[in-house]
């Protein structure tokens, strides 16, 4: 009797992953980190290597530039997939823009009634790192992580919101380049705010409505694509933030405070979107609604408002949401990885 290999070897031979396959796997787990580590590894390639310098500020020019670009690509990708019908508020999105609207507004009153130098900065640092509205990639990341993106959608729209409208209602306690006027700066804001968030979902839905074929490729032949778009966005953005740092004219323990201030506000408005979402059965979704912040416009409101060099801790909190996404994912994809394992 002939000794045959069973079909379970025989799946297993047919199953088993390439070393290519292998080594994509493990860049997708870790991508974030890539990402982070190529943005900041370029700024101190730039920043040492004379011979490049040159080109370094038209560079960075070019890539200031084309950041807009790559975020209404990333958003109008990820709402391609949105359906308005599921985009309901919850109540949970009511939570979310109270403490984030909240929360500034107390520190904010606090600096009017006992202004002082000491630790302004890192003040204006708090305001900004729970003021910024929720990130384009936020639908990306809880796409990936398994979350509502829809649900997290209707919340972007609303944290922008809350933003063009508690920043001009606030900022004039605290700035004197905020003076001129509710309606004034709501304005200035809304044309921020609504040509990166507003214009993609309007664009995506015309799509989904007046031309299914094409929204049925983006939905399913560019999936992928969005998330990689994603990672290298994060990297000019990291490069950008290394560069404030690097930068500025703050005494060392300022600029460490200020990027504590970063760490500790990445962990509490992660923690508690994702105790607020548990409540609601959405803790993924809540947490990085919460958490993911677009600190390209947390930088751009500290640069326009503040005091510049209080954009440290927007900008160190681009790398700690980033860790944790980073994290997130390698934990959830490694985890799916086990459980295909098992069978």
């Amino acid at each position: 009797m002939s000794s045959q290999p069973s079909l379970h070897n025989a799946e297993e031979t047919l199953t088993e992953p390439t070393f290519g396959q292998k080594l994509l796997r493990l860049i997708k787990l870790n991508i974030l980190f890539i990402a982070i580590s190529f943005g900041v590894s370029t700024y101190f390639i730039f920043h040492y290597v004379t011979w490049l310098a040159p080109i370094k500020y038209p560079l960075k020019n070019f890539m200031d530039s084309v950041v807009p670009c790559l975020i209404f690509t990333l958003l109008f990708l990820a709402f391609s997939k949105v359906e308005l019908k599921k985009m309901k508020p919850r109540r949970w999105h009511i939570v979310l823009i109270w403490f984030q609207i909240g929360i500034p507004f107390l520190v904010a009153l606090y600096m009017y009634y006992y202004p002082s130098e000491n630790y302004r900065l890192e003040l204006e640092g708090i305001i900004v790192c729970v003021i910024t509205p929720t990130a384009a990639a936020a639908a990306v990341i809880t796409g990936k992580l398994g979350g509502d993106e829809s649900s997290l959608t209707t919340y972007t729209l609303l944290s922008n919101l809350g933003a063009a409208i508690g920043i001009p209602l606030f900022f004039p306690l605290i700035s004197s380049n905020a003076q001129g006027g509710f309606l004034n700066e709501f304005v200035i804001i809304m044309k921020q705010v609504f040509p990166l968030i507003v214009m993609p979902l309007i664009l995506a839905q015309a799509i989904r409505y007046l031309y299914k074929p094409l929204n049925q490729f983006i939905c399913t032949k560019l999936r992928e694509f969005n998330f990689y778009l994603w990672a290298f966005t994060l990297s000019t953005i990291s490069a950008t933030a290394c560069s404030n740092m690097m930068n500025s004219p703050e005494s060392a323990s300022t600029m460490i405070n200020l990027a504590l201030v970063g760490l500790v506000f990445t962990a509490i408005q992660f923690g508690f979107g994702k105790f607020v979402g548990h409540l609601e059965g959405q803790r993924i979704t809540a947490g990085q609604a919460l958490g993911q912040k677009n600190m390209v416009i947390g930088i751009w409101i500290t640069l326009a408002y503040l005091t510049p060099a209080a954009s440290i801790a927007p900008g160190c909190y681009i790398l700690w949401q980033n860790i944790v996404n980073s994290w997130q994912l390698y934990y959830r994809e490694t985890r799916k990885v086990k459980h295909f394992d098992k069978f």
